[in-house]
């Protein structure tokens, strides 16, 4: 059996003991765990007070606070109102379980007894994607075991080197809140394979500046030494559901246009005011850097920026377009987004970025960045801006990281101890 360690969660041979959420009792019978979709639960009866319940093991979303759901009056035991957006999903789905067969493919690149079991599954994409990368730590962490992951269809690409298996699940990131008992019937049977089974934390933001984002990609990142030694390459995450408002007054008009059915019509508007924006922000750094290059890719319609710009936008999502924007950013020395814009994927393989950061996510700055650096390099080349900074405003950033990096970088890299571990 594996030493005790808080970055695994033991289910196989035997579960960690946890007191009854009903009377506090440690008198408590493990009879199975559950994993139906994004929730792994343990099954328990409490023997001391009679209490049948299914609670969250401390995994994924649930690190601090563990969703109980009593099996006998099928409500949920305690649930706290600020996390709604977690539970009321899973009572749903406990309620209302799907009887869809879901596809489940296994597929196996090392033989093992003794397993890790990282659940990554989610209904947004960054949630999915940030799980994904615990993977990394793990199978540095733990050689002696097999590492196993969980990971919906369109994520198959980014199973990261070096796994022990992959279980790719056939549902889209929409429907994963459901309950599906055939996916648990498929994990059931794939743990008899196994002697000692641990789960892994998959902590929802894990420390990124370790991992090889090559492992999960393919695709090298920008090499920080040559940041100012190549032409300056920016790319824009320019989506059409996290736009860039060039003042608070557009943005209110936009959202009350939303409520009264006219969202649509007034969208591609808003969408054209964000290309305006971006295209300033490009004419402004050219003025300081002619040879600047520019890409713009996202979940948009292309076209408008002619030979200003790259336009690899598109509104289908595929693996070879993914690809194709992973080589972008990694050609960039600054990526530039609103936060929200799954800005993870461009800040792993860019050397910096600017964020537009909206006034109603201060509490969430850096959650949706791959901080890449571990030094006051950090600080240089992540950069964060109000949500109505004018484009001069982003412009002057990017402008500034370029000319000024080279003696920053020897201040603070060079003449110094940083880096050397």
């Amino acid at each position: 059996m594996t030493k005790s360690d808080r970055h695994l969660v033991p289910i196989k041979p035997d579960m960690a003991p946890t007191p009854c959420p009903f009377c506090a009792s440690p008198d408590v019978v493990n009879k199975r765990v559950v994993l139906p979709g994004i929730h792994v639960m343990a099954d328990r009866t409490c023997l001391a007070c009679g209490a049948e319940y299914l609670q969250d093991l401390p995994v994924g979303f649930a690190v601090d606070d563990q969703m109980v759901i009593d099996t006998r009056s099928r409500k949920l035991h305690q649930a706290p109102p600020h996390l709604a957006w977690m539970h009321r999903p899973l009572l749903q789905g406990y309620l209302s379980p799907s009887d869809e067969e879901v596809r489940v493919e296994r597929k196996v690149f090392g033989r093992h007894k003794r397993v890790i079991v990282l659940n990554t599954l989610d209904f947004l994409y960054g949630h999915v994607l940030l799980k994904l990368y615990n993977a990394a730590h793990y199978i540095k962490r733990y050689p002696d075991m097999g590492v196993v992951v969980i990971v919906p269809r369109m994520f198959e690409w980014l199973v990261p080197k070096g796994v022990a298996e992959a279980w790719v699940v056939d549902l889209r990131l929409g429907r994963m809140h459901g309950w599906y008992p055939s996916l648990d019937k498929f994990v059931q049977g794939a743990l008899t394979d196994y002697d000692e089974v641990m789960l892994g934390r998959g902590y929802a933001h894990p420390e990124f500046a370790s991992i090889d984002i090559e492992r999960f990609t393919g695709v090298a990142p920008f090499p920080l030494q040559e940041f100012d030694r190549r032409p300056l390459h920016l790319t824009f995450v320019a989506r059409e559901d996290r736009l860039w408002y060039a003042t608070p007054l557009g943005k209110f008009m936009h959202r009350a246009l939303r409520k009264i059915g006219l969202g649509r019509l007034a969208g591609r508007w808003y969408v054209a005011a964000q290309d305006r924006l971006i295209k300033r922000v490009m004419r402004a750094v050219r003025k300081k850097v002619p040879e600047a290059r520019f890409t713009v890719v996202g979940l948009a319609a292309p076209g408008g920026y002619g030979t200003l710009a790259t336009d690899l936008r598109s509104r289908t999502m595929t693996v070879e377009m993914e690809l194709e924007w992973v080589r972008a950013y990694a050609a960039s020395q600054v990526v530039v987004g609103v936060h929200g814009s799954n800005m993870l994927l461009p800040t792993a393989h860019a050397a910096g970025c600017v964020e537009i950061l909206p006034n109603d996510r201060f509490g969430n700055i850096v959650q949706d960045i791959s901080v890449r650096w571990h030094d006051r390099m950090q600080v240089f080349l992540y950069r964060f801006v109000d949500e109505f900074a004018p484009p001069r405003t982003v412009a002057r950033h990017v402008t500034s990281m370029f000319s000024e990096f080279g003696n920053y970088h020897r201040n603070h890299r060079i003449n110094g101890f940083a880096g050397e571990g």
